[in-house]
């Protein structure tokens, strides 16, 4: 592509006429990689187009923890860093999602197979065996529901008992 008025006007108008989603600080991964399905969508590839929008859309918490890569805009890739500092810096550390899948999951208003979904992302790196993930996910199902899952026997994967117990 040429730089040439007519291409950078485009790239502006393609910026301008979208929002980013709300950033949620509890998972930031998601929310930069909603981000690029969206500059994908609107054909937006430049670093600084990129850069600009989530420089411009983050909440104040998370700006002020990257606020040196906003004072400095880079030189070279500066999406790539803004995104990569935002990660970094607002992440829930691997130790603390560890502690948190160990002692404060529980169903609460949720359904069995969003706690499933909420302790694997948890887990994160940690490649948990699928029997004691299985265990700590059984223990928080109301007595009733464990007791009709139990006679469905070791063979049904994690997934599947989480499908069913959502049918209950």
């Amino acid at each position: 592509l040429s730089n040439s008025p007519e291409n950078n006007f485009s790239s502006v108008n393609s910026i301008s006429e979208f929002r980013l989603p709300t950033y949620r600080a509890n998972n930031p991964r998601v929310c930069f990689a909603q981000n690029e399905a969206l500059f994908m969508a609107r054909g937006i590839r430049s670093q600084a187009s990129k850069y600009a929008s989530v420089a411009g859309a983050l909440p104040i918490e998370p700006a002020a923890e990257v606020g040196d890569l906003i004072d400095h805009v880079p030189e070279s890739e500066p999406y790539d860093k803004i995104k990569a500092a935002v990660i970094q810096r607002t992440s829930v550390s691997d130790e603390k999602r560890l502690q948190q899948l160990l002692t404060s999951c529980d169903l609460g208003d949720k359904r069995p197979s969003q706690l499933l979904r909420h302790m694997k992302q948890l887990a994160g790196p940690y490649k948990l065996d699928e029997a004691l993930l299985k265990q700590m996910w059984f223990q928080t199902l109301p007595h009733s529901v464990r007791q009709i899952l139990s006679v469905s026997g070791k063979s049904v994967a994690l997934d599947d008992l989480a499908d069913m117990a959502d049918k209950m």
